[in-house]
């Protein structure tokens, strides 16, 4: 959990300038140090971005980023099959339709998958990248050739790129989670990212129940044009924000190094298969994950590392919450879902999801600790494979 790790001075730091001015005011609107005003622009400039709105949970940001993308009742929006909840959840709050497909050899959406699930009604495409780049340039192309919104929810891959391009600046929309298992850390809290104005606004508005901001106007006097809610971040969150954000390039380092380790620590280990990437040097590089051949051995893996205090990360440990497949009490409110057996349409997903490990690596791993885990794996493997 990277930024949570590096929690420290430097946040209270920006926690005591805020209240040691005068003025303090948490709401950003009214009166004050405006934290939340200065995080934003700090965000949009390491992004390379023309405007970044923060909200309250990296769930809204992604509420938002579809509102301002237009997502509205009956739209078909296509997503990865394994991704957290959250996006799901948002898709199915605007009365829009989720469509999850298969996902390819770097567990990111297949855009072959994506092609065959396109309708009439289809109105965007929600790429979710899981701590690396899925293949953008072939989404993008595909959502350029169908006139399709193209977004990013890259909650778990901030500060992560592709080609040289940082993840959630390809679309037309990204969004960004803060919680306590991503790459920076304000206890909750989020952000929305574009270069779109037009986005920009309704993402503003959406966040602060309709109103539309207009210069020279009171707060009060605000007119609206579409309905909203309160998704706003505080000025306090954000003071957490701006001294992480400082973080996150000897964040990335240490992460990718750390990796980097390990990964070279169990290359000849037979019997496991790293996930393929589009852009290895890119990802975020926070987790490492592996697949094996049977769904029964990467359950008797997992039990064995836990043995050994070690545990993983979403997969296996957390797969209900990250796969369509187990949906049922969302999913089936749809009548094309409502009468089928879920894990039967994402079958390919489920197989690799389910024979798959996925390792936690920690920002803060001296060599003694990366050993340790080296051979936590190497025994294990021993263990269970015979390698």
């Amino acid at each position: 959990m990277p930024g949570a790790e590096l929690i420290g001075r430097e946040e209270l730091m920006e926690i005591q300038d805020l209240f040691g001015k005068e003025r303090v005011n948490l709401y950003r609107y009214g009166p004050g140090n405006y934290k939340t005003r200065e995080f934003e622009a700090m965000f949009a400039e390491v992004m390379g971005v023309k405007y970044a709105h923060a909200v309250s949970s990296g769930t809204a940001a992604i509420h938002c980023a579809l509102a301002g993308a237009g997502i509205g009742p009956g739209d078909e929006v296509i997503i990865t099959a394994w991704t957290f909840i959250a996006p799901v959840e948002a898709i199915s709050a605007l009365g829009a339709i989720p469509v999850p497909v298969e996902i390819d050899e770097t567990f990111h959406l297949d855009p072959l998958a994506v092609e065959r699930a396109l309708s009439s009604k289809t109105k965007a495409v929600v790429a979710i990248p899981m701590w690396a780049p899925p293949q953008m340039d072939e989404l993008s192309a595909l959502c350029d050739r169908h006139g399709l919104v193209l977004i990013e929810d890259a909650a778990q891959a901030l500060g992560a790129s592709y080609r040289g391009r940082k993840l959630g600046t390809i679309g037309q929309v990204g969004s960004f989670s803060f919680d306590a298992g991503k790459t920076l850390h304000t206890g909750e809290g989020g952000m929305v990212i574009t270069d779109d104005r037009d986005i920009y606004d309704r993402v503003a508005e959406f966040s602060d129940h309709g109103h539309m901001h207009l210069a020279g106007l009171a707060r009060g006097k605000d007119p609206r044009r579409a309905k909203g809610l309160n998704y706003r971040m505080s000025e306090l969150t954000a003071a957490v924000g701006i001294a992480q954000l400082r973080k996150m390039e000897c964040i990335l380092e240490r992460s990718k190094a750390n990796k980097r380790r390990i990964k070279e620590g169990l290359a000849d280990l037979a019997g496991l298969t790293f996930r393929s990437f589009t852009d290895e040097d890119g990802a975020q590089g926070d987790t490492l994950i592996f697949s094996l051949e049977k769904r029964e051995l990467a359950l008797r893996f997992e039990q064995e590392l836990l043995a050994r205090g070690f545990g993983t990360k979403i997969l296996p440990e957390a797969l209900d919450w990250h796969f369509a497949g187990v949906w049922g009490h969302l999913l089936q409110q749809y009548d094309r879902y409502r009468d089928c057996d879920l894990e039967s349409l994402w079958p390919e997903t489920g197989m690799k999801l389910r024979r798959s490990i996925c390792l936690n690596i920690p920002v803060l791993m001296d060599d003694a600790a990366i050993d340790e885990l080296v051979s936590a794996v190497r025994s294990v493997a021993l263990n269970v494979l015979g390698a």
